[in-house]
C-alpha cells in the first residue's frame, strides 16, 4: 500500500473514524467511574457529617442523650444506657459494684413478684389501700387489643454459646428463592424479619419460607421511620398490618420483631421506650444483632466474606443481620461461600425461638 493511494486513504479515514469513536467513549467511561466514585465519597462524608452534628448536639446538651453511635464503646459490657452516656459527657467510669448492681445487666436483673407468688406466699401483702386508684393497664390497650402473643418466663430463655442465628430483614424480593436455596443446601435454619405486602407474590414466598422451617418476624409494613416512629399508635398500626399478613399468609401468629433501622436509631429516640413497653406488656420480644454483614450499606463479596466469619468469631454467639431485598444482591453472592467457612469451622447454626434470649442494643449484650 503506497503513500497516497487510495488505499492509504481509505485505512486513513478508518483509523481517524476509529479513533473519534473509541476516545470519547473511554473518556466517558473514565468520567463516570470517577463521578461514581466522588458521588460515594461525597455521600460518606455527608453522613459522617450528620454523625458528628448529631452527636455534637448531644455533648452540648442540645439533644436528649442516647446511645446511637456511643454502644459500640461498651458493646458487650452489660452497662446500662445512663452508665454509657454518663462515661462520654464526664469521662466517669461506672465502678465494678454499679456495673454488678445494674438492673441491665443479666446477671443482677431484678426479680419481680408475680400476682400468682404473692398468693402463695403469706408474707407477702396484696391488700392496697383503699385509698389508692388502679391505674388503666395501659393507654394503648383499646388498639388492636387482639394483637397479644404468650412470652416466655425468661428464666428459660436459652443463650448457647457458639451459635449462629442468621437474620436476613426487608424481605420477601427476588432474592428470596435463592437464599433459601442456599440455606437448604447446607440444612440451616434462618430468621426472617419481613416487610409484607397484600400481593400473591409475596403471600407465596412467607409460604415458602414458613414451609421451610425458618422462623418468620415482623420488620414493619412500610419501613418509613419518620412515620411508624411518630406515636406509639403510628407504630402499633404499621405492626398490626405487617403482622395480619403473615398471619393470613402462613396462619402464624409471630411473637418475635425486629425494629426498622434498630431499637437505638435516630428516629425512635421520643418513642423507643414507650413502644418497647407496649410491645413488651403485649408480649411480643424484639431482636436486634451483634454482626452487621453491612450488605446494605453497599459491602462487596469481598468485604462480607471477610469480615462476617472475623466478626462472628469474636462473639459468644451471633445474631447476623442479613437482608433479603433486591438493593442487596451481594447477599446471595456471598452466602453458599460464607456458610461454607462458617460450617467449616464448626459452628452451630439455629432460627430465633420462643426461648430463644434476645440481643438487644437497649438490654444486655449477648
Amino acid at each position: 500500500m503506497q503513500f497516497g493511494s487510495v488505499a492509504f486513504f481509505k485505512v486513513l479515514i478508518k483509523t481517524v473514524l476509529c479513533i473519534l469513536f473509541f476516545v470519547p467513549l473511554v473518556l466517558c467511561v473514565v468520567f463516570a467511574v470517577l463521578l461514581w466514585n466522588s458521588n460515594q465519597k461525597q455521600e460518606q462524608l455527608t453522613q459522617d457529617n450528620q454523625k458528628l452534628e448529631y452527636y455534637a448536639e448531644i455533648l452540648s446538651g442540645e439533644r436528649e442523650p442516647t446511645v446511637k453511635g456511643f454502644y459500640d464503646i461498651y458493646q458487650r459490657s452489660g452497662l446500662s444506657d445512663d452508665d454509657l452516656v454518663e462515661y462520654i459527657l464526664h469521662g466517669k467510669e461506672p465502678s465494678a459494684q454499679a456495673i454488678a448492681d445494674d438492673p441491665g445487666t443479666e446477671e443482677s436483673a431484678p426479680r419481680t413478684t408475680s400476682p400468682q407468688e404473692s398468693a402463695e406466699d403469706p408474707t407477702v401483702d396484696t391488700q392496697e389501700p383503699a385509698s389508692v386508684t388502679q391505674e388503666p393497664q395501659s393507654l394503648y390497650a383499646d388498639i388492636y387489643p387482639e394483637m397479644t402473643v404468650s412470652a416466655p418466663d425468661e428464666s428459660d430463655y436459652v443463650r448457647e454459646e457458639g451459635t449462629v442465628y442468621l437474620t436476613f430483614d426487608d424481605g420477601p424480593s427476588e432474592n428470596t428463592y435463592s437464599i433459601l436455596s442456599y440455606l437448604e443446601q447446607y440444612n440451616i435454619k434462618a430468621t426472617f424479619f419481613v416487610v409484607p405486602t397484600r400481593t400473591e407474590s409475596c403471600y407465596k414466598k412467607l409460604r415458602a419460607i414458613a414451609d421451610a422451617g425458618h422462623t418468620i418476624g415482623v420488620h414493619s409494613a412500610s419501613h418509613v421511620y419518620k412515620d411508624i416512629y411518630s406515636s406509639v399508635e403510628a407504630y402499633l398500626e404499621d405492626f398490626h398490618e405487617a403482622w395480619e399478613i403473615i398471619y393470613e399468609a402462613t396462619g402464624i401468629r409471630t411473637e418475635i420483631f425486629r425494629f426498622p433501622g434498630g431499637s437505638v436509631n435516630d428516629f425512635n429516640a421520643d418513642t423507643r421506650d414507650h413502644i418497647i413497653q407496649e410491645m413488651t406488656r403485649r408480649g411480643f420480644r424484639f431482636f436486634d444483632w451483634n454482626v452487621d454483614s453491612n450488605d446494605a450499606g453497599g459491602a462487596n463479596w469481598t468485604d462480607m466474606y471477610n469480615s462476617i466469619p472475623r466478626d462472628i468469631a469474636v462473639n459468644y454467639r451471633s445474631v447476623v443481620l442479613m437482608h433479603d431485598s433486591a438493593s442487596t444482591p451481594n447477599t446471595v453472592l456471598v452466602l453458599g461461600d460464607v456458610l461454607q467457612v462458617l460450617v467449616n469451622e464448626g459452628y452451630k447454626f439455629d432460627k430465633i425461638n420462643n426461648d430463644t434470649k434476645p440481643v438487644q442494643f437497649t438490654g444486655p449484650f449477648a
